[in-house]
């Protein structure tokens, strides 16, 4: 297989001549340029093998042609190609709509599918002479061939395991289905362990903990004064007219006195 990108010169289509003689009788469409260029590509540099018209899916036991089947182009609106290749089965579909050529590849065996859109009444110019006088664009057409019909079924089967194998061993991933808080950095003091990292405080994570797992919080406490005694202090009463913390009727902050001062350290 050569290259991904297709040379000027006429070394890459050394043999569409032969190949276009055994067909040109039977051109009636521009879409059959296109088709029998992309016939070209898969049994002249990627070595596959034609073993037919239709979407059989059955892997036959003939080694298939080089040369386009009987009855290749007889429909007007689509074509239906199989190709085997090192025992594997492909098929090439094609559809024709009013202003384009729809191209299908799919590998029979892991169902990948790719696909490639083009437009023959601006790629095709003529039916006779050699292939720049029939697609003078040949080269780009190749490359777009490469890129968007046989790269994602043909070779992209071994690109994506690799890729997916480095993904794996370089990359960390998260576990959906991990209980508790993932593990980080903390020192033991006198009063125990602090999970705390490099003694930085803590405020304000506990806000952010949906199953509130300890961590004192900016809304609703903060770290305890040495005036006031250890654990967590009220910051605001919530919205309510009751009193949380006694439980015995409508908080007095609610009537607020002469000189009322509402801070509740002072």
């Amino acid at each position: 297989m050569e290259s991904s990108s297709v040379s000027k010169t006429g070394d890459f289509f050394y043999g569409w001549d032969l190949l276009y003689k055994t067909v040109q009788s039977d051109v009636n469409k521009k879409p059959d340029v296109l088709i029998a260029l992309v016939h070209f590509l898969l049994t002249k540099h990627y070595n596959f093998r034609c073993v037919g018209v239709g979407d059989d899916k059955t892997l036959p036991e003939e080694e298939g042609s080089e040369l386009l089947p009987d009855s290749w182009n007889d429909d007007d609106t689509k074509y239906s190609l199989r190709y085997v290749h090192d025992k594997q089965l492909y098929l090439l579909l094609g559809h024709i709509t009013e202003e384009a050529l729809l191209v299908n590849m799919m590998d029979i065996n892991t169902k990948k599918v790719s696909n490639i859109c083009l437009t023959p009444d601006t790629l095709v110019v003529a039916f006779k002479g050699n292939i720049n006088a029939l697609m003078p664009t040949a080269s780009e057409i190749v490359d777009r061939y490469r890129r968007e019909l046989l790269d994602p079924v043909f070779t992209g089967n071994s690109r994506e395991v690799t890729t997916q194998t480095t993904m794996s061993t370089t990359t960390p991933r998260a576990d959906p289905l991990r209980i508790g808080e993932p593990r980080r950095g903390g020192s033991y003091t006198p009063y125990g362990y602090d999970p705390r990292p490099f003694g930085f405080p803590d405020i304000g994570r506990g806000d952010l903990d949906p199953l509130g797992r300890g961590g004192p919080g900016n809304l609703f406490n903060f770290p305890s004064r040495p005036d006031m005694g250890p654990g967590p202090v009220p910051r605001f009463d919530p919205f309510s007219p009751l009193n949380p913390n006694t439980g015995r009727g409508p908080n007095p902050d609610h009537m607020r006195p002469p000189n009322w001062d509402n801070d509740y350290f002072m």
